[in-house]
């Protein structure tokens, strides 16, 4: 008996401090998810240049000014907190928030991504989170107004669908919209969403539940070239993505 948990117990010490050769062995053979270290673009869109790309942990500062200076925009469409705007808006937060999305980029269950226009941090526009057993991943967008206009959003959002359909492999793209936010509806249209119904009391954003209508596209509803290259042919934006 007590050569048996001698065995055990040595066998027990080797386990543990083989971990990191184990880590080390299984993180050579994975493959590194598509949803991490990712850049899109660069596309023009009147005059600016505009591209996606992974979050950064120094982006705090900018994300908190642009965030504040944008409140009015963005908090009648954003989930309910007990937290006041400024406190969900501060360093800590945003590494937080950080964190958790490399967690589930690093996954795979997650697409984040910083929206740049002309080397400035100027929104995001990303999946919120993935589903492999579906194929499916909600869009989620938000912009800087002075900026969102002319094209910006509707090209930032195009160049995450064109990703997903084609890198991730997707095979449908939503987004809830609520039923009174017109411009991010009218957004969805000139994507080539389709709206499939009304969830009624969906979201409980900027401080009551509110029905949100569900947008989605498909990549049968999208040209063989991307949704990118359909906006480059309306001369939506230009040098698109090849």
């Amino acid at each position: 008996m007590d050569v048996t948990r001698s065995a055990a117990a040595a066998v027990a010490v080797a386990r543990f401090y083989l971990r990191p050769v184990r880590r080390a062995l299984t993180a050579r053979d994975r493959t590194p998810p598509a949803t991490w270290s990712v850049r899109l673009g660069p596309v023009q869109v009147a005059g600016r240049e505009l591209v996606l790309r992974t979050p950064r942990m120094s982006d705090g500062t900018d994300w908190c000014a642009v965030r504040i200076a944008e409140r009015e925009r963005i908090e009648p469409w954003w989930l309910t907190s007990s937290l006041s705007w400024e406190q969900r808006h501060t360093e800590a937060a945003w590494v937080s928030s950080w964190l958790a999305t490399r967690r589930r980029a690093r996954a795979g269950r997650a697409l984040p991504l910083v929206v740049e226009v002309d080397g400035r941090l100027a929104g995001q526009c990303g999946l919120e989170w993935i589903d492999p057993f579906t194929a499916g991943g909600e869009l989620g967008i938000w912009m800087d107004s002075k900026i969102a206009r002319g094209g910006c959003g509707v090209a930032a959002a195009a160049l995450v669908v064109d990703y997903a359909f084609g890198e991730l492999g997707l095979r449908r793209v939503t987004a809830p919209v609520c039923t009174a936010n017109s411009p991010a509806a009218n957004g969805c249209r000139r994507l080539g969403m389709v709206r499939e119904g009304t969830m009624a009391s969906f979201l409980d954003v900027g401080g009551q539940r509110r029905d949100h209508d569900l947008w989605a596209i498909t990549p049968e509803r999208v040209p063989p070239k991307g949704l990118v290259n359909r906006l480059a042919e309306r001369r939506v934006v230009s040098s698109p993505v090849k």
